[in-house]
């Protein structure tokens, strides 16, 4: 294929097709799960209609071979964006979308796929140092940080050792 238009979806309806086109159209979004980082998930259900004109020679295997080429390029994809806000597309379907726009003498296929997008600050810090496992059985305060016993990695130095600590053999004696 020699040349290949990305039309704004505002101009797709201004705009003749008279070369091989591809129409980007963000559809939705719907929430996702929390990321570790506690970031908020959007699933963007996105979709790129290839259109061939039907002057095109094989227009019809074209649009398919184009269609195949764009999952291609989508598959596994982040776009140049930080894997911590964009997840790896999820792909969805790749079909015949003509029906969609209604145009005469083109021939349309789409490649749909969800987007995850982790929007938002982290909830954590990436510098949060976890260095150990404390634990309390049914502490009567449990905020009182003296009702709990270091379980893990178990202090060595005698000076931070105490009566309630779990033992040596790394389990909680009760």
């Amino acid at each position: 294929m020699s040349s290949l238009d990305i039309v704004d979806y505002d101009d797709i309806w201004r705009t003749e097709v008279t070369k091989p086109s591809i129409v980007v159209q963000i559809e939705d979004s719907h929430p996702g799960t929390r990321q570790a980082t506690g970031r908020y998930t959007h699933r963007v259900i996105i979709t790129a209609h290839c259109l061939i004109p039907v002057s095109h020679q094989k227009a019809t295997l074209t649009a398919i071979d184009l269609a195949a080429e764009v999952e291609r390029v989508i598959d596994n994809n982040r776009f140049g964006i930080d894997p911590k806000c964009i997840g790896a597309p999820e792909i969805q379907v790749s079909g015949d979308t003509g029906y969609l726009f209604g145009f005469d003498g083109v021939v349309v296929r789409g490649v749909q796929w969800i987007q995850p997008l982790f929007l938002g600050k982290d909830y954590f810090s990436d510098d949060e140092l976890r260095g150990s496992i404390w634990l309390a059985v049914n502490p009567v305060d449990a905020d009182d940080k003296g009702e709990y016993s270091q379980i893990w990695p178990k202090e060595t130095d005698d000076e931070n050792t105490d009566e309630n600590d779990a033992g040596s053999s790394g389990g909680v004696t009760g």
